[in-house]
């Protein structure tokens, strides 16, 4: 780490509403540190505060973290441009090729079945196309959109809400490890910061501004994700939104952005297009038929991606319970369909 590295990782450590105005007025941040005057500046404008800063810092990275300063040429320079952009960043894996376009993915951590469908095809054919994709690694469907990109082999970087050693949700932990291997985690916040209430919404600036599209899949009326939104709104960038139906409560805040004006989206080729991409998709090939029982196709017939209960399934077939059960055991066992939790069915 530079001296002057150093002297914007204190800077960056004392959490300032505003750093930036601290640079301006003396100029670099070794200057804020020597003539500090406020008094929670003060009694952290020390050297043996910073020390011991740097040295905890050092620690922390040397599991292959990197610490990366506006000051440095790898800052990512959608990020520069923000006006509340970070001093520095906290860096695993490869960040996104600048000349990379990219699209950020985000939405409801208790999704439906079909919108963690919709974001991993938008993430898939976006990545098709070459373009990158950003997300919060959050549970639900920013998960979905990274590990769809992943499996696609195209670039993806997660914003925590966090240190770059801390893995949240700790349930995404093997997700956490595959990022930062094949892909890029970064953050601004110092090593051993846990997430606070504050700290999500100052993580969704930092995914709006490493994107250059946001798409968001599904989201409720008071749903985070919609901070999101305004801090893309705020920085220029063009939202999209998934349109839900209107009596889905997960769909009410992208319903909403839509009424506001965002842009209604239904296939990764609006995104594409706003981007100016060309990009064809390959020809799809027709899904191939089912050999079934006509019993066996009345019950198939009644399932689509929204997950469907076995008492819908009699009313709809007049079948009897029973045999019912034994149809949709048989078509489970057969990978045809999917059986969700609370004895619920959707096609596979």
């Amino acid at each position: 780490m530079t001296r002057r590295d150093a002297f914007i990782l204190w800077l960056a450590s004392l959490e300032l509403h505003n750093p930036w105005e601290h640079l301006a007025r003396h100029g670099c941040a070794e200057d804020a540190f020597r003539n500090a005057n406020d008094a929670k500046i003060a009694s952290r404008a020390n050297m043996g505060y910073l020390e011991k800063l740097v040295n905890s810092t050092r620690d922390a990275l040397k599991d292959g973290a990197r610490f990366v300063t506006y000051k440095n040429a790898d800052y990512p320079p959608r990020l520069a441009n923000i006006p509340d952009a970070p001093l520095a960043i906290f860096v695993k894996g490869q960040l996104p090729n600048p000349e990379t376009p990219a699209v950020a993915i985000i939405g409801t951590r208790d999704n439906t079945h079909y919108g963690g469908r919709v974001a991993e095809t938008l993430a898939t054919e976006l990545c098709a196309a070459g373009v990158a994709i950003i997300s919060g690694m959050a549970r639900g469907l920013d998960a979905r959109a990274h590990e769809a990109a992943l499996a696609a082999g195209g670039q993806t970087a997660a914003v925590l809400p966090c240190g770059i050693d801390i893995c949240y949700p700790p349930s995404n932990r093997r997700l956490y490890g595959q990022i930062a291997e094949e892909g890029c985690l970064l953050t601004e916040f110092l090593p051993g910061f846990m997430p606070q209430r504050w700290s999500f919404p100052a993580r969704n600036r930092i995914i709006a501004g490493m994107a250059d599209i946001l798409a968001v899949v599904e989201a409720g009326t008071k749903s985070g994700t919609l901070t999101t939104a305004d801090h893309a709104l705020a920085q220029g960038k063009d939202v999209f939104a998934v349109p839900g139906k209107i009596t889905d409560k997960k769909s009410s805040g992208t319903n909403e952005l839509i009424k506001q004006g965002a842009h209604i989206l239904t296939s990764a080729a609006d995104l594409l297009l706003a981007l100016k991409i060309n990009h064809s998709a390959p020809p799809q090939q027709p899904p191939q038929k089912i050999p079934l029982a006509s019993d066996e196709t009345l019950v198939y017939d009644c399932l689509n991606y929204d997950p469907c209960s076995v008492d819908y399934i009699v009313y709809k077939t007049g079948l009897n319970i029973a045999v019912v059960n034994t149809i949709l055991l048989n078509m489970e066992l057969a990978g045809h369909i999917k059986r969700l939790p609370g004895q619920k069915y959707i096609k596979s």
